[in-house]
């Protein structure tokens, strides 16, 4: 997060400028802490705007930026340790050095012990409380620890995780060291539940929608919404080779095994699609930490949610507006699926890692306020992440449902403008992928449910946003921003492979979509195109074939057919490439 050097040339150079940045950022801050409003902190930031020039300004949010999240990160901590330690009227912090059992590098054979009471199909499993280095080990203060707590045996023996505060055996392992040998062990089980992560371009809205969709529908999905552990997991990656020495491999070792114990522990309610889904923490979290999900589990389920960057930056302006901008933000109830989840305004508005390549950037956002501007560059940090996967879709066989939420708000229609209503239709095809459903019809009830749901969703928020609508000029100013990414094209146009409304639907696109009015208009081919690993943010010619009304179609090969087939849909291999 705080590589903004390389996006913003010139902006750590220069003593009595970086004063004053730190200033006003170390001010700002302050000002967040005490739990100013939102308005007075924009007031804030138009100084900063009149007094900065571009690339510093934006030095400075980014600042403020990464001091929200991480503040954010440890208060939600600390709730989780309070529940854990039967709940705000008895934790007592003052004891917390105390009450967690340490097991350190060398103890192999408390991790195993550990490991096997995990394993154990008969008691419930450890909740994730936290992931922090102890500075005051003089022997090893640069070692991140995992901080588990296991459940208290349930009267009905029930492996569910308690919704109230208990009082949990905490336990506090080696990360690295122990998630390498919790991984190991989990390969060794067979699993027949399948994991889906769903990736959220939207401000929130897509994934809260398709998890919230998901439990009322009720057909056999576990889901675990915005686990706070991955935000955790996302600062480490943020910081790396900076505060740590953790590799790529190391981090891809503790995803796979986290992501396994976590759906393991919430295996009571896993049912007929033997599944569990997977909300990732806002869209901050995705350029850090879906490319290494998505190598990890490269064989399972995956589903990327967008909607366009007006209406993103009206439901981030209505999130910040209900919830402010300080980073203490507490759950609704005190239940544990609540109290571990990051805080979605937080998540979800703040970046977390800055857009790549894109030195026109600094100069459009400082024509936004604050609030405007940190959601615009979360949201482009996203969908600039899943264009730079879809490039080189060949070798890292990036395949997800590609979800538009225009379909299910029933703003769009077919192809790139307004149309007839396929919000259901376009409901059906994702909880058909999402369940594993395609090949069989879901029961009516589970339909009825589901889009009852999304009724009732829709209708929350077209009026949480109601106060929070853009004028033209802000429209205009933000696609300014936008279009300094060169491949995400303005407007209704859809992004690549996005999964069309209809009942025989497919992950990858069969045709391409029609061009626009101000589009050149793409040529048919059915020549295969080269391998492409252009980066997401920068343009190249464009080739024989490519539809130019397609956000990305610079940066990824839309022409080619690949080699491999759709193991989701259809035959996990194709015969033909086994005929030598």
């Amino acid at each position: 997060m705080d590589s903004s050097c390389a996006a913003a040339p010139d902006t750590c150079t220069g003593d009595s400028s970086s004063n004053d940045l730190d200033f006003w950022a170390n001010a700002t801050a302050a000002f967040s802490v005490m739990g100013l409003s939102t308005v007075l902190l924009m007031q804030l930031d138009g100084i900063s705007r009149r007094i900065l020039a571009p690339p510093r300004l934006l030095a400075k949010r980014r600042q403020e930026y990464k001091y929200t999240v991480e503040q954010s990160s440890e208060y939600n901590a600390l709730m989780m340790r309070q529940h854990v330690g039967w709940g705000k009227g008895v934790y007592d912090p003052k004891t917390e050095t105390s009450v967690w059992e340490t097991i350190f590098k060398n103890d192999t054979n408390e991790m195993e012990e550990i490991i096997a009471e995990i394993l154990n199909a008969k008691k419930p499993s450890p909740v994730i409380v936290a992931m922090e280095q102890d500075l005051f080990d003089d022997a090893d203060p640069n070692t991140y620890h995992l901080f588990l707590a296991f459940p208290p045996p349930a009267s009905d023996e029930s492996v569910a995780t308690p919704g109230p505060p208990k009082l949990y055996r905490r336990v506090r392992v080696p990360l690295v060291v122990f998630c390498e040998r919790l991984a190991k062990a989990f390969e060794g089980q067979m699993t027949s539940t399948a994991l889906c992560f769903v990736a959220d371009a939207s401000s929130g809205m897509g994934s809260e929608t398709l998890t919230n969709v998901v439990k009322e529908c009720n057909h056999g999905v576990a889901t675990i919404s915005n686990p706070a552990w991955m935000t955790f997991l996302s600062l480490l990656i943020s910081k790396a080779n900076k505060t740590h020495s953790i590799t790529t491999q190391q981090f891809e070792r503790i995803i796979f095994s986290l992501c396994r114990l976590d759906a393991w522990r919430v295996r009571d309610s896993v049912g007929i699609s033997r599944t569990v889904l997977f909300s990732l923490p806002g869209q901050a979290c995705v350029p850090l930490i879906l490319p290494l999900i998505q190598k990890v589990f490269v064989h399972e389920r995956h589903v990327f949610v967008y909607d366009g960057c007006c209406y993103s930056v009206e439901m981030g302006t209505a999130l910040r507006k209900q919830y402010g901008s300080s980073y203490r933000q507490q759950a609704a109830k005190e239940v544990w699926d609540e109290v571990s989840a990051s805080p979605k305004v937080i998540s979800s508005t703040f970046p977390m890692a800055p857009v790549r390549h894109n030195r026109e950037l600094p100069e459009t956002l400082a024509n936004l306020n604050g609030m405007q501007a940190s959601i615009v560059e979360s949201w482009m940090s996203s969908v600039d992440t899943f264009l730079d996967m879809k490039s080189k879709e060949k070798k890292n066989f990036y395949t997800p449902f590609v979800c538009r939420m225009g379909f299910l708000m029933k703003r769009s229609g077919i192809g790139n403008g307004y149309g007839s209503d396929l919000s259901e239709v376009a409901l059906k095809n994702v909880l058909e992928y999402i369940t594993g459903s395609k090949s069989r019809a879901l029961p009516t009830e589970v339909m009825a449910g589901a889009v009852s749901c999304l009724t009732e969703m829709r209708a929350t928020y077209e009026g949480a946003v109601e106060n929070s609508k853009l004028n033209a000029d802000e429209k205009m100013l933000l696609e300014k921003c936008v279009f300094t990414h060169k491949s995400i094209l303005i407007g209704e146009k859809t992004l690549l492979d996005t999964v069309q409304p209809k009942e025989d639907w497919s992950l990858k696109a069969t045709k391409k979509l029609k061009s626009c009015a101000c589009c050149i208009p793409g040529e048919e081919s059915d020549e295969e195109d080269e391998d492409s690993d252009t980066e997401g943010g920068e343009s190249s010619k464009p080739k024989k074939g490519m539809d130019l009304s397609v956000p990305g179609a610079f940066a990824t090969n839309t022409g080619g057919r690949s080699k491999y087939v759709d193991g989701k849909s259809q035959f996990a291999f194709d015969p033909t490439m086994f005929n030598k």
